[in-house]
């Protein structure tokens, strides 16, 4: 054999050897460790309080159904949604309403035929007013109920009133 030979030969049986006798470590390990403190902060969904809202018949002519509620903490605005019980069908009267109430009147012709739809089939109408604020929105308040004021031709001219009153 040639000295080349005899030497690769022995590069070989101590690599064996090597491989044999080393134990196994597992994953490589850093030698040193850093630890850096994360700020502390709390993750909140965002929530608004259902607005508590209430039905008075105005004064005005022809009457207006005001829909009124006090301001919800955190609130930066107001969707104001008139509804019916017989189909479920909606218009929303104020998408980001400011002020904490809404006149609700049949002076534009999608909700005098709401009203009126739902009525001659024997359902109700409602308004309903959901808290804003960015992103986030509470719950819709209570139902408030409102009906033509007086007769159809009153409620023709735009009239509406609280259920109540």
């Amino acid at each position: 054999m040639t000295r080349r030979g005899r030497g690769a030969l022995l590069v070989a049986a101590l690599a064996i050897t090597a491989v044999a006798v080393v134990p196994d470590t597992g994953p490589a390990a850093a030698a040193w460790q850093v630890s850096v403190p994360a700020p502390a902060f709390t993750l909140a969904a965002g929530s608004l309080t259902a607005p508590a809202a209430t039905c008075q018949t105005t004064t005005s002519s022809p009457p207006a159904a005001r829909i009124s509620w006090p301001a919800v903490d955190g609130a930066t605005g107001y969707r104001v949604v008139l509804g019916n019980t017989v189909n479920s069908s909606t218009s929303e009267l104020a998408a980001n309403q400011p002020g904490t109430s809404y006149d609700v009147t049949g002076s534009t012709l999608g909700n005098l035929l709401l009203v009126l739809g739902s009525l001659l089939t024997g359902g109700s109408v409602h308004v309903t007013v959901t808290a804003l604020n960015q992103n986030w929105s509470s719950s819709p308040s209570t139902r408030q109920h409102i009906v033509l004021a007086g007769s159809v031709l009153t409620g023709l001219a735009g009239g509406l009133k609280c259920q109540s009153g």
